[in-house]
């Protein structure tokens, strides 16, 4: 039987109906040892009778020695590739981080950052980069225009003539203080020019006609004694009256003279009534000069009251003047205010139409957003990352506007600013207090 796989005979055509068989070769390590391949035949388990106990399971592996094998097997795997792949992968790695980082570094980005003290932005803040609304919002704004339209004319007029009312209830209320003040201040002399004219009267009737009623208690004191002393002196049976009313140079004289009457035999008659009749005449010149000094007191007083009476009459005519001055500017006072107590009034339901017929208004303002949204950015930490990429790369320059939401002193507030990103830069916006503008505002513009 001729070999099959022996060459054919020099000049002879091969058949096409037999194959070329071709002889596999593997290459044989001589230094690498052979290693028997171990063939595993599974042993089916013996039957486990019913009902009797199951044995723990022993040879369960855990998690971590399975994660473990996992990694010296890759290891392994790792350490027979050849150093050609390894090259490669480190060139892969490097020319991935140099492509990250040249990305990063021409990224073009818009940072906005707020520094608020007044302004709350809510419970989530967010920048809105919107697509031009400034038609929406001026057609918003002119349509709330016409219907303030009629009534802001009117609060206008009301706010000025309250103005005006509570400039005059102000001056009122300061000529009121003015004529208060001049009434006090006459009223306080009227008083002092009384109070002066009562004390030099009182001086006078006190001091000097208070020496006077001594000088006369005086001059009769010692006229009563003399007398006195001069029957004791002569012997007369002389009793002196004992109530001190009685005790008077007239009565003294008299009781004397009776004395005499009744003196003994040896009294020079004639020579004691001339004593007695001596001395009751110089009493009766005191009594005259003393009445008529005691009458230039009184005629002083009159001079004192005189001037004291003009002087009185002319601060109370000006007091009453300066009363009626101040009753007239009180009761206009009091006029004044009730005008402007009315014209708060209507100035109030002013007001409230004004507030119903804009109430709306941050409603329809608050659905503009949506409608032109083109991405929201959270705003953590107080700022904000605008990436310029996808629809905000997208959009036409000059189309896109950033808004950012809160409320300033209880009403809400909006800022807008356009987004002019630099490209290939990071560039920053500042927003403070100040940027933020209450949207009713606008309807005043």
């Amino acid at each position: 039987m001729p070999d099959e796989s022996a060459p054919p005979p020099v000049g002879s055509e091969p058949e096409p109906s037999k194959k070329k068989l071709r002889l596999k070769v593997s290459r044989v390590e001589e230094d690498r040892p052979r290693i028997r391949k171990r063939v595993v035949t599974t042993v089916p388990a013996a039957p486990v009778p019913e009902g009797a106990p199951t044995a723990p399971h022993s040879d369960r592996v855990s998690p971590l020695q399975i994660l473990a094998d996992l990694g010296r097997a890759g290891w392994a795997s790792l350490r027979e590739l050849d150093r050609k792949v390894w090259v490669w992968v480190g060139l892969i790695v490097a020319l991935a981080v140099v492509y990250g980082a040249w990305t990063e570094w021409r990224k073009t980005v818009v940072r906005v950052r707020v520094e608020l003290n007044d302004v709350r932005l809510g419970d989530k803040p967010e920048v809105l980069v919107l697509y031009d609304f400034t038609e929406r919002l001026a057609g918003l704004k002119r349509d709330y225009g016409r219907r303030l339209a009629p009534i802001r004319p009117q609060i206008r007029e009301m706010e000025r003539t309250l103005v005006l009312a509570k400039a005059d209830r102000a001056g009122t209320v300061e000529k009121t203080r003015m004529v208060e003040q001049v009434l006090n201040k006459e009223t306080a002399q009227a008083k002092t020019v009384f109070e002066d004219y009562k004390t030099s009267v009182s001086k006078l009737w006190i001091e000097e006609a208070g020496l006077l009623d001594k000088e006369y208690d005086d001059t009769r004191k010692k006229f009563l004694e003399e007398v006195e002393v001069r029957a004791r002196e002569v012997g007369l049976f002389y009793h002196p009256e004992e109530d001190a009313d009685l005790q008077q140079p007239e009565i003294a004289a008299n009781e004397y003279r009776l004395a005499l009457y009744r003196a003994p035999p040896s009294i020079k008659m004639p020579d004691q009534f001339g004593w007695i009749d001596k001395k009751l005449s110089s009493w009766r010149a005191f009594e005259k000069d003393w009445n008529a000094r005691y009458k230039g007191l009184g005629s002083r007083a009159k001079q004192l009251r005189s001037p004291a009476n003009t002087s009185i009459d002319e601060r109370k005519e000006k007091v009453g003047i300066q009363a009626k001055e101040l009753e007239k500017f009180r009761a206009d006072s009091l006029a004044i205010q009730k005008e402007i107590e009315d014209y708060e009034a209507r100035l109030k339901e002013l007001r409230a139409k004004e507030e119903q017929a804009k109430g709306p208004f941050e409603e329809d303002l608050a659905l503009l957003p949506d409608s032109f949204l083109c991405v929201r950015v959270p705003l953590d930490a107080d700022a904000a990352e605008i990436v310029v990429k996808d629809k905000v790369a997208a959009a036409a320059p000059g189309t896109l506007q950033i808004v950012v939401r809160g409320k300033k002193n209880g009403q809400a507030a909006w800022v807008i600013r356009p987004l002019e990103p630099v490209p290939h830069q990071r560039t920053e916006i500042q927003l403070k207090d100040a940027d933020f503008q209450p949207v009713n505002d606008w309807l005043e513009e």
